[in-house]
């Protein structure tokens, strides 16, 4: 009777837990897709019944491990009198861990529009207090998730327990009857179910999933099909790989032969090649303005969807949109994200290299002054670099990490707390990320002041950013006319905490109070350029329906005072960024390495390049169209599809490959292809 009911209890257990994950992506669905709309159209039962088998596929195999262990632990504690609590306890542990990873990637699903991927490693190389204390105070309800967690997993021990019980009495009922006969039918059933678990079908040679499966249409269901399981173990891949990283990761050409066509070198060309060399630019420049104070910001979640014109009636972007005259302030129309968090995108925007997922940050203590490195740039023109940064500066080794390329001074929270002790800003001055922007772009205005020398100024803000606990009453912000024009515009179509007329407020009260810090500096310091973008797309866009437009793009904006720019492309990506502000500020004939070109330049000679492209994050794009591998490629403003836009997608995206392999190589081999 024991070996009996040990089989029958190992089949159960694996038949409950299947069932479970099954149960869990239902959940998904009905919660995260049919509840917060991220489903969209476009899907029906039969897609979301095909991808509860699909998903189940997937699955299954991690069921068929913790199968085999159940069985092996049963067996092993056969002859002990408490071999059910064992397994029971065994069970239970597995179920906690399911359902838990479930929840968990439901919440990160409402954060970044996908389930768990390489943003998962934030918790690793991130500030992971202020990531816990943003769940705890965000609007992701994650004590209400903790409490479904351990209700739905005591939910489910229960069952499994009075499931258990009733196999028991099974057990000792058929054992009375044909022991042999029935542990020899349930060690078939239960080798089958193993052989179907573990192989996807009842065989013996394994499907590739990633073959067999044929994923849905709809980039939802497509999204939740492959688990948690299967999403960590990609994302655990993953880091190794970044953590092992080799040129081969990015080309499968050798370095000499990326570097020929990257550049575009003679066929007979030979190495040694200079990177630094190849990647020389030098300035058209011909104003005779001299630009005495850059201020580079780089707006936390400032996105392009901000920007469209649906917004207008709640002003939502009304201040910067005020200073895009044409003259001296202007808007490129189609500019690229280059990474999809705050440390990613500084890594790029302060190092000048493609971002290539190894965390540059960390490695503070080893890391040269990169070639490309805008801080170190600036600082050859002759200008005092300087950083700024609401938060601690400790933050992702930022001090550090900043005064390694090429900057002379970080400001962080102390210097403005301190600043702002005798001045009449309401309480709280700060959250967990930082010091509130107002305060911030007040600082730097007195400390630029102070300045005796021409500053460059590279400011990181913190503000737009869950927990989302500015204080907009006091500052005026229209918060039920934004909640009106949510229910209005959007109605059932919004997501879940994005249709929260808080968090456009405070992209509302951010666009005023950057505007207002633009126009008094302006008028300090006239001989100053401002450039502003967002360190990545603001994951906070209302509809669940989200093209590649909307989840790669951010602006790119241009002001001066005394400027009056040509603008040369209407196409660029944060790389651009650097060489663009040489391009205005250095004088002609100034040589620097960029892997970027410029947007804009004070030459009027210059032509106006509709030719060009933009290399992203994951991403390229031209005039017409913008290309991802997942998405393929789609049309801006209705532009019309000709038939080579596919092959130059495809050519372009293998640019982009090539430009990370050799900031690879810059990072880790050097300056030299040999």
């Amino acid at each position: 009777m024991k070996i009996l009911n040990t089989i029958l209890q190992s089949i159960l257990f694996g038949i409950f837990l299947s069932l479970l994950f099954i149960a869990i992506r239902l959940a998904f669905i009905l919660y995260v897709g049919i509840g917060l709309g991220a489903i969209g159209g476009g899907a029906n039962l039969q897609d979301i019944f095909q991808t509860l088998i699909d998903g189940a596929k997937y699955d299954n195999r991690a069921v068929a491990i913790a199968l085999g262990l159940f069985f092996l632990l049963a067996f092993a504690v056969i002859s002990s009198r408490f071999q059910k609590r064992i397994l029971l306890v065994y069970a239970g542990m597995i179920f906690f861990i399911c359902i838990f990873l479930g929840i968990a990637n439901m919440g990160f699903y409402n954060i970044y529009g996908d389930t768990f991927d390489g943003n998962l490693l934030g918790i690793v190389f991130d500030d992971q207090k202020a990531i816990f204390q943003t769940g705890l105070r965000g609007d992701y309800h994650i004590i209400t998730k903790v409490i479904f967690w351990l209700m739905a997993s005591v939910l489910a021990v229960y069952l499994y327990a009075k499931s258990a019980t009733l196999i028991e009495r099974c057990a000792k009922n058929l054992s009375q009857k044909s022991s042999k006969a029935f542990i020899f039918g349930s060690l078939v059933v239960f080798a089958g179910i193993m052989l179907v678990f573990i192989n996807s079908h009842l065989g013996f040679k394994a499907l590739s999933l990633d073959q067999h499966i044929h994923p849905s249409k709809n980039p939802f269901l497509r999204q939740i099909t492959p688990g948690a399981f299967r999403d960590l173990y990609l994302v655990y891949r993953d880091y190794k790989k970044i953590t092992n990283a080799k040129f081969s990761d990015f080309s499968d050409q050798s370095p000499a032969s990326v570097a020929k066509d990257f550049f575009n070198l003679p066929i007979d060309a030979k190495p040694p090649f200079d990177l630094p060399a190849l990647l020389t630019r030098t300035s058209e420049n011909t104003s005779s303005v001299k630009i005495k104070h850059i201020f580079y910001i780089v707006s936390e979640s400032l996105s392009e969807w901000q920007f469209d014109p649906e917004f207008d009636t709640i002003g939502l972007t009304a201040g910067l949109k005020s200073l895009l005259d044409g003259k001296h302030g202007f808007k490129v129309k189609h500019f690229l994200e280059n990474a999809p968090s705050t440390i990613k995108s500084l890594d790029v925007q302060i190092t000048g290299l493609f971002q290539t997922e190894i965390p540059i940050n960390t490695m503070v203590g080893n890391l040269p002054l990169f070639p490309t490195a805008i801080g170190g740039i600036m600082k050859k023109l002759g200008y005092e670099t300087r950083f700024y940064y609401g938060g601690s500066g400790t933050w992702q080794k930022l001090d550090r990490y900043t005064l390694a390329e090429g900057f002379d001074k970080n400001f962080y929270n102390a210097d403005m707390l301190e600043y702002a002790k005798n001045k009449d800003y309401p309480p709280p001055l700060e959250n967990l990320w930082g010091v509130y922007d107002d305060i911030l772009f007040d600082y730097m205005v007195q400390n630029t002041t102070n300045a005796e020398r021409p500053t460059f100024n590279m400011v990181m803000t913190t503000s737009n950013h869950p927990p989302y606990d500015v204080d907009l009453k006091s500052f005026g912000v229209p918060l039920e006319a934004i909640k009106k024009f949510l229910e209005t515009h959007f109605g059932d179509k919004k997501r879940f905490q994005e249709s929260n007329e808080n968090v456009l407020g405070h992209i509302w009260w951010y666009d005023k109070q950057i505007t207002r810090f633009i126009q008094e500096a302006s008028k300090r310091f006239p001989e100053s350029l401002f450039v502003i973008t967002g360190d990545h797309f603001d994951r906070m866009y209302p509809l669940a329906k989200r093209d590649n437009r909307i989840i790669k793009s951010i602006p790119l904006i241009l002001y001066s005072p005394v400027l009056s720019p040509k603008q040369l492309s209407d196409i660029g990506s944060h790389i651009d960024i650097a060489s663009t502000i040489i391009e205005l500020v250095a004088p002609k004939g100034f040589t620097y390495a960029s892997f970027g070109e410029p947007l804009f330049s004070n030459n009027p000679n210059l032509k106006y390049q509709s030719d060009r492209y933009a290399l992203g994050y994951y991403a390229v794009a031209t005039h017409r169209f913008i290309y991802t591998p997942e998405r393929g490629v789609e049309y801006f403003d209705n532009a019309s599809k000709t038939p080579t836009d596919e092959a130059k997608a495809q050519a372009l995206y293998q640019k982009l490959q090539e430009a990370k392999a050799l900031s690879w190589w810059l990072f880790i081999q050097g300056n030299t292809i040999k």
